[in-house]
């Protein structure tokens, strides 16, 4: 135990090092800033990771090869929505609870206005923009905008590196899920909670791209004799999901796992695709 606790100090204190050097990188003159966030993001968390006694299991796969069902059968329950096409939108985290319930973290209108703001940084064209003030999704005419500047895009705008441009999901989601949610953001960071009566809620909100998008988090609290209270189980999206945001949230959560159960459809075997994300 006395080795373990020296091994995490002398983590940590290299995790502040490199923290530093990331720090002075970023002050060099001409240096894009953005380049180092990963790196930064990750340093940052590091601390809260070790110091919490839990262990992330993620079930991953491909799309339909029963990763909410494999779930679900463990919870003894149908916690997890399932059915046809793309059903799971977002990292859904399961730990064991006291009472059936469920927790979704919502974004501010500052945070959804500064991703759509970053999306722009790169749409093919600007010439649609009418104001010079920040984007405020709010605003109708500015979600009027951004929605006739989406449909005037080419095939080949519309997709980057053989996969939708994830810049116009981005866009296109936060646009279409706009008059669904716009009741439930506001200026903080809003938690919505739903308890046993109204805990089948919750999944409109995980199975929707266009609603998902507004989330940061989601939190199933189950009880269940399957696993102890330091386990939390997430389950993932579809790993060939043709939604670039569902790869790029399963990545992040994945680097804060401590073991990865894959999923493999007994329909379709193990393909190249998944021993490409695999690797």
């Amino acid at each position: 135990m006395n080795n373990y606790h020296y091994l995490k100090d002398e983590i940590l204190k290299v995790n502040e090092d490199i923290r530093s050097l990331i720090s002075t990188a970023q002050s060099l003159p001409g240096m894009d800033e953005s380049r180092f966030d990963d790196w930064a993001r990750t340093c940052r968390r590091l601390p809260d990771q070790m110091s919490e006694d839990m262990m992330r299991v993620a079930v991953a796969g491909p799309i339909k090869s029963g990763k909410s069902t494999f779930l679900n059968s463990i919870l003894q329950g149908d916690y997890l929505k399932r059915g046809a096409g793309v059903i799971t939108s977002i990292v859904t985290r399961v730990r064991n609870g006291k009472q059936l319930s469920a927790k979704l973290f919502f974004k501010s209108w500052d945070e959804i206005n500064a991703e759509m703001e970053q999306a722009l940084v790169l749409f093919p064209t600007l010439e649609w923009r009418r104001t010079e003030s920040g984007l405020d999704i709010r605003r109708a005419e500015e979600r009027e905008h951004i929605e006739q500047a989406l449909k005037r895009l080419s095939a080949d705008q519309l997709i980057s590196h053989d996969t939708r441009n994830i810049n116009n999901v981005l866009l296109s989601s936060y646009i279409k899920g706009y008059d669904r949610v716009y009741d439930i953001i506001s200026t903080q960071n809003t938690i919505r909670n739903y308890d046993v009566q109204s805990f089948s809620e919750h999944k409109s909100f995980v199975g929707d791209e266009n609603l998902a998008v507004y989330l940061k988090d989601v939190e199933l609290q189950i009880p269940s004799d399957a696993f102890a209270t330091n386990i939390e189980i997430a389950d993932c999206q579809g790993s060939d999901s043709s939604n670039p945001m569902h790869l790029s949230m399963i990545q992040d959560y994945l680097l804060l796992t401590h073991m990865i159960v894959y999923v493999i459809s007994s329909r379709t075997g193990l393909r190249q695709a998944d021993i490409q994300f695999l690797s």
